[in-house]
């Protein structure tokens, strides 16, 4: 299988948001397609992060500053509106206003613990989201469920460390969330009953162990399979992101981000030359003199995705 090379899309100038670039999203803002993501934190001790958008159109990009370290980033029905996770919060912020407005908090008060990456389930009027270890070292973190009705968050699964990438299918008439905790390097099945808040674990559908880095955000492919981000701690000359089938566990498809080793999300977008694929990288944790090595380390990349047809994207529904 021979890797397709992407390019860089977009290289923000203050090193800070090059630090945890996170969750990127398609959403269309006053009539413009764009692309937003998150900045998880400006850096390895700081307690706040950022929104960036950008707009297709012109290339042009807008930052907001956030009073907190936001792990995710979805589009909702309301015109200028995402959805954000922020520190131990989901909630709302307003594009136009500048306005954040938290929904509901997650039953956990421990401090080393943040929400972190999530998923709409289909239907938009839901959200499975996950949190973190900060510190990337026990199993203190959680899986969730937020829902609209009744803004309310109930545990689905305890015990993960870094609660990451999340795809919903559906087999059978059976919802199924396929789900990683980065440090098992594995992509769990659970069957989910969002009415009974209930997540029946259905065991391993991909065992990632022997592929280089650590899989973090994933992506619906299409047609069964998935895409995976890796991110890689090693001194290595580019980063990865691969596309496996959900029924054999075989890759498909591999893309190289040419100077930046660690990714963070993959994420489908429809455009008039096609289906790209773009990914964020990240700087965190990067030594210095790996910094000089990894000149894009904290851009975000593009390339083809291969695929003729966008996969749905689920938006935030708080119309019923």
């Amino acid at each position: 299988m021979r890797p397709t090379e992407a390019r860089v899309l977009y290289r923000p100038e203050d090193a800070a948001d090059r630090f945890l670039p996170e969750g990127p999203r398609p959403v269309r803002l006053d009539d413009r397609d764009a692309l937003v993501w998150v900045n998880i934190q400006a850096g390895a001790d700081a307690t706040s992060g950022a929104l960036h958008v950008r707009f297709w159109d012109e290339d042009e990009t807008e930052t907001w500053r956030l009073p907190g370290r936001p792990g995710f980033v979805l589009p909702t029905d309301r015109p200028g509106v995402v959805f954000v996770g922020l520190d131990k919060q989901v909630g709302t912020f307003d594009l136009d206003a500048g306005a954040w407005r938290p929904l509901a908090t997650i039953p956990d008060a421990n401090p080393r613990t943040i929400v972190n990456d999530a998923e709409v389930v289909p239907g938009g009027r839901a959200v499975v989201f996950g949190t973190k270890d900060v510190k990337f070292a026990d199993p203190i973190a959680n899986l969730y469920l937020y829902t609209l009705d009744d803004d309310v968050v109930s545990l689905l699964a305890p015990g993960q460390t870094c609660s990451n990438g999340k795809v919903f299918a559906r087999y059978g008439g059976e919802l199924v969330l396929f789900d990683i905790d980065t440090p098992t390097k594995k992509v769990v099945r659970y069957r989910l009953d969002v009415g009974g808040r209930v997540a029946a674990p259905d065991g391993v559908a991909l065992d990632l162990g022997r592929e280089s880095g650590f899989p973090d955000g994933m992506r619906d492919g299409g047609d069964g399979t998935v895409v995976v981000a890796f991110y890689n701690p090693d001194p290595v000359p580019h980063g990865r992101a691969v596309r496996f089938d959900l029924t054999s566990g075989r890759p498909v498809a591999e893309w190289q981000t040419p100077g930046s080793p660690r990714v963070t999300c993959p994420c489908l977008v429809e455009r008039p030359d096609g289906v790209k694929l773009v990914l964020t990288t990240a700087t965190e944790g990067m030594p210095e003199d790996q910094e000089d090595d990894c000149p894009e380390a904290g851009s975000l990349f593009e390339a083809d995705a291969g695929v003729s047809v966008c996969p749905p994207q689920e938006v935030v529904r708080f119309a019923p």
